[in-house]
């Protein structure tokens, strides 16, 4: 067979490919080998579960060639390079980018800063906010191409532990470096993600900390992420050596399964107690409570139960003999309570400050008697209270804010200010002269281009009636005459906000005329506990019928058509818009989703996926099962239908959606729907969930996105030639 290309790929003998004939894409294809399976008298037609194999030459090939195919194409959209540059141009005008700002008890400042022009986060210190800075540690010195995801400084800062992951690697090695020596330790310990597992908890005396260590750290096994231990590591010892202090082995008493995280915290340097937390991607945690006074041996502490997932506690902090909570038991919207730690009642506590009926109750910290806490209001309206011998105050944010959180650190509390249209601003708050000072670690960067942006946020009705939060931000002059490009930002997972951010890329979008939309969708936290569980397992529907109704309102007021409409998402996001799609494709001109999960209904077998159970259910419960096939976009996809175009990525080292995922839904699309609009697949081979890590990946990325885009909704600046 004779095949024509519009653009060269390079074909090996087992990888065949279509005829191409008019508005036919001539994909790199791979032979589906079905599998057929039975679930509660049903039998489901997996097409492509051939690919599930990432040990096979053929399927890693096939993976290997559609990344060629879509690279091709992505490259040859004119306007690439004019996209990149605005990009950087706005990054530049900060003198640097600061994240994981840390303050302690002596006012000495930790935080990681990337000068402009470079991906490196490197690991400074301040002995107080306005002394000059002192680099501590740079991971390109340590090994080429490697990062800093997480580092954890001792009590007494003398000592920092830094997690150091190669490219975007989930899994990572830690070392402890010596402050006020200049020096690294000898020893390094390996298999280890604190970042998203556990954290790190140095002890009281500083003598060590306890970590998670993950015994499985190949993202393609079934056991990736399974049996975690959370262990205790003593300066000098062999890592090899750290002992147990929590986990299903050691602690057989608890119930523990194989995909929680049971996971270690240490709240003080003072404390007598420690706590355990049987972790996982729940909303909700069972707590235990442990003395460590005294204790030289940790492998046999008398664990004690705190308390149950089912009084749905979400945070708390200790202050003397008081436990002091945020729940969302019969308060949706959550409330503040106080009760003893040591004999707790959780069903008749001390309120502190109750639910409010429109406002969810977001963080908080309590400060000698006095609660501080932040409200949100549709996930976007930030507002500042305190409480003190009962009696409430509210305290003016110092600028607008559509989201705030608060942490005490050291001995001050931190307030945080994001949203959509300036960058964060962090300040400390006098609890006693009641005034905010900013915390300036860098020169203020200019971005008079917001003067002209509007914000809109409203609601809109779903499809039973139920109001969703809408937010609409575009420039000034736009006419809502549906000539305008727009794209719908959307996720609705694990009770999730979408709450206001800086983002260049937005502003780069918009700045270009574009609109940016992020439907709040239940799913997510907007608007508090109920939200959450109104998108979740058996109501999981609502996610994608809400961004429906979000689309369809868009449309019919003018802000776009249905032609410049695009769907954007990432992760969990996959089902949002994968479902949107394929239930209603007519509304799209192009979709882009990043690492999603677009086969839910295989997601509980994916490494990792036990976790996924407690989200989106099992197919062993006949009525999850109907569930998670309704979920499923791609066991919805059908043949010869006008779908928009998409760009879907994935990452060959990704454990949280692995790349068999999408790829499955993209081989079936190709395969059943040649003609019209592109289906791309970019396959990143050193990726993971969420791209290698670096701030120019994300940048190349957000390009990718936005050439694509503007490609597909007819934009004759972004039209290849050939």
């Amino acid at each position: 067979m004779k095949c024509r290309f519009f653009l060269l790929v390079l074909i090996t003998s087992s990888i065949s490919c279509n005829e191409v004939t008019d508005k036919v894409f001539s994909y790199p294809d791979i032979k589906p080998i079905p599998a057929i399976d039975k679930y509660h008298g049903q039998q489901i037609n997996d097409t492509y579960r051939n690919l599930e194999n990432l040990q096979d030459s053929m399927v890693l090939r096939w993976f290997e060639e559609q990344g060629k195919f879509a690279r091709k194409y992505l490259n040859s959209i004119p306007g690439r390079a004019k996209l990149l540059e605005d990009q950087l141009e706005f990054d530049s005008r900060q003198s640097s980018d600061i994240i994981d700002f840390r303050l302690n008890k002596y006012g000495n400042v930790f935080y990681l800063k990337r000068e402009i022009g470079s991906d490196i986060f490197k690991l400074y210190y301040r002995e107080k906010i306005d002394s000059e800075e002192e680099l501590i540690y740079d991971p390109d010195k340590w090994k080429p191409n490697f990062r800093i995801k997480y580092f954890k400084v001792s009590w007494d800062a003398t000592k920092v532990a830094i997690s150091l992951a190669k490219g975007g690697e989930n899994i990572s090695t830690l070392i402890i470096y010596d402050i006020t020596k200049k020096r690294e330790y000898p020893e390094i310990i390996k298999n280890v993600a604190p970042d998203i597992a556990g954290g790190i908890n140095w002890l009281p005396d500083n003598s060590g900390f306890i970590y998670q260590v993950i015994p499985n750290t190949d993202h393609r096994n079934k056991d990736y992420l399974v049996n975690t231990s959370a262990v205790l590591y003593k300066l000098g010892m062999n890592p090899s050596e750290s002992i147990d202090v929590l986990s299903r082995k050691n602690n057989p008493d608890i119930k523990i399964e194989p995909a929680d995280f049971p996971v270690v915290i240490i709240k003080s340097e003072t404390t007598k107690y420690i706590y355990g937390k049987i972790s996982g991607v729940s909303s909700y945690k069972d707590y235990y409570i442990a003395n460590i006074e005294g204790k030289v041996d940790y492998s046999s502490l008398d664990w004690k139960p705190l308390f149950k997932k089912e009084d749905q506690i979400k945070n708390f902090v200790i202050y003397q003999d008081s436990l002091i909570y945020r729940t969302s038991k019969n308060a949706s919207n959550f409330k503040i309570c106080k009760t003893s730690l040591i004999n707790p009642d959780f069903n008749n506590p001390i309120v502190l400050a109750e639910e409010i009926n429109d406002k969810v109750i977001k963080d908080f910290e309590y400060i000698d008697g006095e609660l501080f806490y932040i409200t949100l209001k549709n996930g976007v309206e930030a507002e500042f209270y305190s409480v003190k011998n009962g009696i409430e105050e509210k305290i003016e944010l110092p600028l607008s804010s559509g989201n705030s959180y608060v942490s005490y650190e050291g001995n001050s509390l931190i307030v945080t200010i994001n949203s959509w249209t300036k960058p964060k601003q962090t300040y400390v708050f006098d609890t006693e002269r009641r005034k905010f000072s900013i915390i300036n670690l860098n020169s203020k960067a200019n971005f008079p281009e917001f003067d002209d942006f509007v914000v809109e946020e409203i609601e809109v009705a779903s499809h039973d009636g139920v109001k969703i939060p809408l937010s609409i931000i575009y420039k000034k002059g736009i006419k809502k005459d549906g000539n305008n490009r727009l794209i719908s930002l959307s996720y609705g997972a694990y009770g999730a906000s979408f709450s206001p951010f800086f983002s260049i890329p937005a502003l780069t979008w918009i700045n270009n005329g574009g609109i940016w939309v992020l439907p709040h969708v239940r799913g997510g936290g907007e608007k508090g506990d109920y939200w959450h569980k109104a998108g979740f397992k058996t109501t999981k529907s609502n996610s994608w019928k809400d961004l429906i109704a979000c689309t369809e309102y868009l449309i019919k007021e003018g802000y776009t058509s249905k032609k410049k409409n695009i769907a954007f998402g990432v992760s969990a996001a996959g089902i949002t818009i994968g479902r949107a799609v394929t239930e209603r494709p007519d509304l799209f001109g192009a979709v882009v989703m990043n690492f999603p999960a677009l086969n839910i209904l295989r997601s509980e077998f994916q490494p990792n996926g036990p976790n996924s159970i407690k989200e989106f259910g099992t197919v062993k419960d006949s009525t999850e099962f109907e569930a998670l096939y309704d979920m499923d976009a791609y066991h919805h996809i059908e043949k010869d239908k006008n779908y928009p175009a998409m760009l879907i990525t994935t990452g060959m080292k990704d454990g949280s959606v692995v790349p068999w995922d999408p790829g499955k839904f993209v081989a079936k699309i190709q395969s059943t729907n040649p003609k019209g609009n592109p289906f791309l697949f970019s396959v990143d081979f050193e990726a993971s969930h969420g791209g290698d890590g670096s701030i120019s990946d994300y940048y190349e990325n957000m390009v990718d996105t936005f050439s694509f885009v503007l490609w597909q909704t007819g934009h004759p600046d972004y039209q290849p030639k050939n």
